[in-house]
């Protein structure tokens, strides 16, 4: 599978014209094999690696609205992954201190130490999307609120960013759950008629869910004005949910092998004291 067709790296694009329901040569039961028998191994096995050595940390960012698989591919692909090596941050509106900061304040928690790959459960991302439809800015200067160009320097502060993050070792993977509305509403009726499944339900979602219109406006503007070279998005078909983690995971893939990461060996100095050791502990001598 060619994971670029998926991806954006500055090309202008229109939301209507995106896939949400890709349909795929494989069945959904042979990409879940497939991921689980070979895929996922292999992402595994690199993680491991990555960890090991310590020097880069990746940035996954999630960005979706609800219901379109962002818990779900936490679940069945991150989760296999090594613990240690793992973060996950899950954000939502902002508290009252988070508000008293930058807008990039919050995000620090989130982001990953060298060796780590750290997910970001929404993200920056809300701070223009959200705002758009919401009008949650009142706690800003209204010098700055009211500024015609206060997307414009949104968008170039991101981006500016995520090329800081590239620069110092911390490369940003970007993921948009691109799905229609008709399935989010079957997923929604699952989650409230199952009552197994109503804890996953939320009701603001449906706040969320009549201003649909709106919010595709400002995902594609978040598209077209933060997609770079340096930090592209993944535009998944989320209508394909077993679809979508195939892509990301085979983006994952190709990033960390990217870097190339080895397994720390010892030194000169080093490897005389373990074989000193080695044959300490063959004799019996420890």
């Amino acid at each position: 599978m060619d994971k670029n067709k998926f991806k954006l790296t500055g090309q202008k694009i229109d939301i209507e014209s995106l896939d949400s329901d890709l349909i795929s040569d494989q069945k959904d039961e042979d990409i879940e094999r497939e991921l689980y028998e070979e895929l996922v191994p292999k992402l595994r096995d690199l993680h491991e690696q990555f960890n090991a050595e310590g020097k880069y940390g990746i940035l996954v960012v999630l960005q979706a609205l609800d219901a379109a698989g962002k818990d779900e591919i936490i679940k069945y692909i991150f989760s296999n992954l090594m613990p240690q090596g793992l973060k996950n941050t899950n954000y939502g509106k902002p508290t009252e201190e988070e508000n008293a900061h930058d807008y990039l304040w919050r995000m620090h928690k989130g982001l990953p130490e060298r060796g780590e790959i750290a997910i970001l459960n929404r993200s920056y991302y809300e701070d223009i999307i959200s705002p758009k439809i919401y009008d949650t800015l009142d706690h800003l200067p209204k010098n700055i609120k009211d500024d015609p160009d206060f997307w414009e320097k949104r968008y170039k502060q991101i981006n500016n960013f995520e090329e800081y993050m590239k620069e110092n070792g911390f490369p940003v993977m970007k993921f948009y759950f691109h799905m229609s509305k008709d399935e989010q509403k079957e997923r929604f009726l699952d989650r409230l008629e199952n009552r197994e499944k109503n804890h996953e339900f939320s009701f603001s979602d449906i706040d969320d869910r009549k201003n649909w219109d709106e919010y595709q406006k400002a995902f594609e503007e978040m598209l077209n004005n933060t997609a770079t070279e340096d930090a592209p998005w993944y535009v998944l078909p989320a209508d394909n949910p077993w679809l979508s983690r195939k892509i990301a995971t085979i983006a994952l893939i190709d990033a960390i092998e990217n870097i190339n990461p080895e397994y720390p060996s010892f030194d000169p100095d080093e490897e005389e004291k373990a074989e000193k050791i080695i044959e300490d502990l063959k004799n019996d001598k420890i």
